[in-house]
């Protein structure tokens, strides 16, 4: 039998080993409501081990306030963007996280695993400042709303059914916000909003009313005048001079969203930081062969830096375009970073 306290009581690394399937997720929890600390960072090897301790975490502790933060679900250097739903989850993490916290609040745990937790991200400010909140009631500028959805990376659709997308018909707009389990339609009578409610993407029917709604970024990469800006100097800076065949560079240029573009994320920031300036005083535990999984992972990053390297350096333009990657260390946390 396992003496949590005893556990808790102890400074610096604490080794569990032997325990059966879930004791880890029931540690969680007791560590949780010991408020030993006012947020806890697990760090799952994969995926599929965050996946499973989100839920016996449910199970053992189901007021607990749980976060997710998974990984990109696309290779290093790939030409595809993550799914919507992969970003939106992100970003609505990154966004709870961002904003600061009662003194009282209650502890939460956040999940993510190795690959997640070794790329770097945008510094908190950039998600502080980057919501849109409105309610039933007030005046809607409905050009205002779409600069704000064009530069946060939604994008127009028919019918909205995945996160990231928005529609608009005459006085109606639906929208799928990160964050929320469904969209979300907005009624207008003239600017004035007279209802908000969420809505099933297959039926269509409403499922029920808001009180108020806030929307967040759908990417990490928010194409603004200076996101721009940035991007064109530091892109030029760092590969010279642009011309040929070069599609990120002259889509961005446009103000229009690029495919894979997140692949270049620190360019368009200032400076990039990692999940722990989010969580400083957080206590931080991780699973089993967390040091093997980081080492395959560097391997991986390197492995397909060093292929498009080449490619690059070859002057060849393949199928898809130009294709000049930047230095792991810009994107990801290499040997030598803390972790």
């Amino acid at each position: 039998m396992i003496n949590f306290q005893q556990v808790f009581a102890q400074p610096g690394r604490t080794i569990l080993a032997g325990v059966p399937e879930g004791c880890d997720a029931l540690m969680l929890a007791r560590l949780a409501q010991s408020g030993a600390a006012p947020e806890i960072l697990h760090v799952a090897r994969d995926d599929h081990r965050l996946a499973r301790l989100a839920e016996q975490l449910a199970f053992f502790a189901p007021h607990l306030e749980v976060l997710q933060f998974p990984a990109w679900d696309c290779v290093p250097y790939d030409r595809v963007s993550p799914k919507g739903d992969v970003v939106a989850q992100r970003v609505s993490t990154l966004t709870a996280l961002a904003q600061p916290r009662p003194l009282k609040a209650p502890v939460r745990v956040v999940l993510t695993t190795v690959a997640a937790l070794m790329q770097r991200v945008p510094r908190r400010e950039t998600f502080e400042a980057a919501s849109f909140v409105t309610r039933p009631g007030a005046r809607l500028a409905v050009p205002y709303l779409l600069d704000f959805l064009a530069r946060n990376s939604y994008g127009r659709s028919d019918t909205v059914m995945e996160p990231g997308e928005f529609a608009v018909r005459g006085g109606i707009i639906d929208l799928f916000p990160p964050g929320t389990a469904e969209p979300v339609r907005i009624d207008l009578f003239g600017d004035e909003i007279e209802q908000i409610r969420s809505f099933d993407p297959m039926t269509q029917r409403s499922s029920g009313k808001l009180t108020s709604l806030e929307l967040m970024p759908m990417s990490e990469v928010i194409l603004d005048d200076e996101a721009i800006a940035r991007f064109r100097a530091h892109y030029r800076e760092m590969f010279g001079a642009v011309s040929g065949n070069d599609p990120l560079y002259e889509a961005v240029s446009a103000g229009q969203k690029y495919l894979g573009m997140e692949h270049w994320l620190p360019l368009f920031h200032e400076g990039m930081d990692t999940l722990f300036a989010y969580l400083p005083e957080a206590v931080v535990t991780m699973d089993q062969q967390v040091e093997e999984a980081r080492t395959a992972r560097l391997d991986q990053i390197q492995e397909y830096y060093e292929a498009r390297r080449i490619i690059s350096s070859g002057n060849v333009i393949e199928a898809g375009g130009l294709y000049n990657p930047i230095p792991p260390q810009l994107l990801y946390l290499v040997d030598g970073d803390e972790w």
